[in-house]
Parts: C-alpha cells; structure tokens; sequence
C-alpha cells in the first residue's frame, strides 16, 4: 500500500468520525435518549512474541557460502520485545450492554533476531581456540494500525472485546550483522584495534508484508471517574496470521496491557 492510499484511508476516518459524532448528538440531543457515543485516547507498552524459523532475509544471507557445514549458523528462532502503541478511540453504545468501536493507533514493531554458530580458530601464535559467532537482524517497523471491534459487557464495567487489528506499515527497516562472542580477546581482523563485527548491513525490509490482519480479543475494566468521563485497564491479544517478511516464517503475536480514557460526548 502506497503512501497516499494510506493518507486517503486516514482522512476518511476522521471525516467518518467527525459526521458520527455530530450526527449522534444531534439525534440524541432532540430525542432525550442517554449518550451512546464515547471518544477517547489509549496507550499501552505491550509484547511482542515473534515466532521465526528461517536462514536469511532475501536476498540477504547472513552467512556465504552455505555448504552445509557444522560451521554454519542455524536458523533464526524466536525472541519477545516491549514497544509502545497510541491511538484514538471511538465507541458507540447499540444497547445496555454490547457497542461497537473503532480504533486508530500509531505503533512500533521493534525486535532483535538471533542465531550463532560455533567454529575453530587459528592464533597468530599457532595455536588454536574455539570461536563463536552471533548473527543477528534488528527489524524496525512503523505501522498505522485500524482495529474495528465488538465489546459486551458482562458485568458492572468489565467488558469483553472481540474484533479484527489491520495494520499499514509505513516504514521497514532491518539492520543485520556478526559479531564475536568468542574468544574475549578474539578479533576478525589482524592489528593493534581489535574488530569484533563485521558484515554490517543496513536497509529496508525486503519483501516486507506492507498490510497485515491479526484478530483480537481483549479485557476491560471500566472506572469511572467524574460524570460521563471513565479510566478504562486493558489487555488485549492479537495473532499474527501473517508474517513479517513474505514467503518466511516469521509472525508476531502480541499482548498489550494499557489504559483508555475515555468521554461520553
């Protein structure tokens, strides 16, 4: 998806929200009925699983050339981040107990992806030591999320969620390298400055997935606080039913604890 395409889709929700919050007031306001319409803010810090089983990026490897041998590095396997996601709510109150939202969230999917491979070294002085190198590839992703959702509230405040998150990343960028673990006072290179990486590579993502669907289901507890204003804990987790990366095996499931202020228009 390009740029402009996801600027059009943006505008269109904002339009969407404005018209549906001054349509529901007007409507409400002349037929006396309780405000049914929410809007709010949310963050959360949430984890990301990442679940991955792949030798190299395309195009990319990360160790040349691959013969087979016991040298080599294995395949890249999971690992768990923390980043950050903010966005805007909008909900609207069908009956006593089930609503219908929308939200609009900016998100980061950072992560490090490792693997390491054991070999035998040559000294200057003629001996021999075991070595072991780390690969790694740091993924850097920005993404404009949608998540359009159901809630049912089962009792007092506590709600149930239950929806769909669409994400449009904007920005992919990976950064893949070596580095020495083995021996300490080991060096790739010769000299007086010893060199413990190597192999640095920096670019975009390739073959990133630009749109990816994941479903969630989420807790709430809504809190009031003053009149028509509530602090609402969460949790919500997502699936990742895509990857990362086409055509490898690379998902993310995450589970993101965070807080929704919200405000009965």
């Amino acid at each position: 998806m390009n740029q402009n395409t996801l600027k059009t889709a943006l505008r269109l929700v904002f339009v969407f929200a404005i018209l549906f919050v001054v349509t529901t007031e007007r409507s409400e306001a002349q037929g006396g009925r309780p405000r049914r319409f929410s809007l709010g803010l949310y963050g959360t810090y949430g984890m990301d699983m990442h679940s991955a089983n792949f030798l190299d990026l395309p195009n990319n490897p990360v160790f040349t050339p691959r013969t087979g041998g016991s040298n080599e590095p294995g395949a890249f396997t999971g690992t768990t981040a923390w980043n950050p996601a903010f966005g805007l709510v909008m909900e609207y109150l069908l009956d006593e107990r089930l609503s219908v939202g929308l939200r609009v969230h900016y998100a980061t999917q950072n992560a490090r992806l490792t693997t390491r491979a054991n070999y035998r070294v040559g000294r200057d002085d003629g001996t021999f030591a075991d070595a072991t190198s780390e690969y790694a590839i740091s993924d850097s992703l920005q993404i404009i999320g949608l998540e359009p959702m159901a809630s049912y509230n089962i009792w007092e405040g506590l709600s149930v969620h239950l929806g769909v998150r669409l994400n449009f990343v904007t920005t992919a960028r990976y950064t893949q390298s070596e580095t020495l673990i083995a021996p300490a006072d080991g060096s790739f290179f010769g000299g007086s400055t010893p060199i413990r990486t190597r192999n640095v590579t920096v670019g975009d993502l390739p073959n990133a997935n630009t749109f990816t669907i994941a479903p969630i289901v989420g807790l709430s507890y809504a809190i009031p606080i003053i009149d028509r204003l509530t602090v609402q804990p969460e949790v919500f987790f997502s699936y990742g039913l895509m990857p990362v990366v086409r055509d490898l095996q690379w998902t993310v499931n995450s589970l993101r604890p965070g807080v929704t202020v919200k405000y009965k228009l």
